[in-house]
């Protein structure tokens, strides 16, 4: 945990060892378990960290590399401040549902390896047909998740380096989909939770293979789910334009490059339209902001969670701060339109003595 931590505040051993007076020697093998720390180290890292000394002392809590769309992230610290929050915010929610919460979904999820990663639109098809979704568009990608007991967080990543992730962790059946609040663009959110569930389908538990080669099966997996080929290739033509890409996207609620991006995976047009379209996509700014806006889908099933803790249970934020073990400043930064930011409170800078106010007076 104390790793976690550390990762999560983005701080080097060195200066948590600066800043805690620990010898970082001793320090790293806290860390890596080889050693034990001392109530009063304990104490003087939560300090450090800014974190209630009970986030440090959970034990045997695994940490999963998240599975996520992402934009080039070239920093190794970016990437590893980015994971750190991600297991954070779920660790946060294991500890809020283990708190006297049962859920009773309607769907189940596929058994790790009962599709194979190298059928991605097989996966799709048979994923649509076992958990009965409508022909055409899905109407609601989250609340389909969500069915099968998937929870989906919208959580301040920290950064725009990633829209959404996928995390399993060791010794826990609940699916964790992660949206990145910062991400506003409905249709790209869909996408990214039906990519989610691509990998949560495809690669779960599984052997890690090359990177790239996971992101396109799931790529490819959420577009076939999306977009669906016995009812989406029959709107497709060779001369596909910007303005039935368009309409497409009014049809399918799916962003016009992943759509113009279908099309040309599934041979509708060639590679000079497919370059053709996109040119004229940055030509009018819609690279990074298109047409049609598409709502934003909003989880149902955590802010439920914490309903029932609040009404039910009778809990105030304090209470679920002291359940997940981490400070309320935490909760709020992670989970912004859930938890409000505590009020900084008034504390004495210095004493005023009464008699000089008096004299001053007179």
């Amino acid at each position: 945990m104390l790793r976690l931590a550390r990762e999560l505040r983005g701080l080097t051993q060195t200066a948590v060892a600066d800043a805690s007076g620990i010898p970082q020697a001793r320090l790293s093998r806290i860390e890596s378990g080889q050693l034990e720390a001392a109530d009063d180290e304990t104490q003087r890292l939560a300090i450090a960290l800014t974190l209630p000394p009970a986030f440090l002392l959970e034990p045997g809590v695994p940490a999963a590399v998240p599975l996520f769309r992402k934009r080039a992230i070239r920093s190794v610290k970016r990437v590893v401040a980015l994971q750190a929050r991600l297991n954070t915010a779920v660790l946060v929610a294991q500890r809020l549902l283990n708190a006297g919460i049962d859920l009773e979904p309607p769907r189940a999820f596929p058994e790790p390896g009962e599709f194979a990663p190298d059928a991605p639109l097989q996966a799709a098809i048979e994923l649509r047909r076992a958990w009965r979704l409508p022909a055409g568009r899905v109407d609601d990608m989250t609340a389909v998740i969500e069915s099968a007991a998937g929870i989906v967080l919208d959580v301040d990543f920290g950064t725009d380096d990633a829209t959404a992730a996928f995390i399993s962790t060791p010794g826990d059946e609940r699916m964790w989909f992660l949206i990145n609040h910062r991400e506003r663009a409905g249709d790209r959110i869909r996408l990214s939770l039906a990519h989610e569930l691509g990998h949560a389908v495809l690669h779960r538990r599984l052997a890690t293979a090359e990177e790239a080669e996971q992101e396109l099966q799931a790529f490819r997996f959420a577009a076939e789910l999306l977009l669906p080929a016995d009812t989406f290739n029959a709107s497709l033509t060779s001369t596909l334009t910007l303005t039935q890409a368009r309409a497409l996207k009014h049809a399918y609620w799916v962003s016009m490059q992943a759509i113009i991006r279908a099309a040309y995976d599934r041979g509708r047009i060639n590679r000079d339209r497919y370059k053709s379209l996109f040119k004229q996509l940055s030509a009018r700014g819609w690279r990074t902001e298109e047409p049609v806006k598409i709502p934003r889908e909003q989880p149902q099933l955590w802010p439920e969670v914490l309903r029932v803790h609040r009404t039910d249970h009778g809990y105030d934020d304090e209470d679920l701060a002291n359940i997940a073990r981490v400070d309320l400043d935490t909760l709020s930064e992670l989970f912004p339109d859930q938890f409000v930011t505590p009020a900084p409170r008034l504390r004495v800078v210095r004493a005023i003595n009464p008699a000089n106010t008096l004299d001053s007076a007179s």
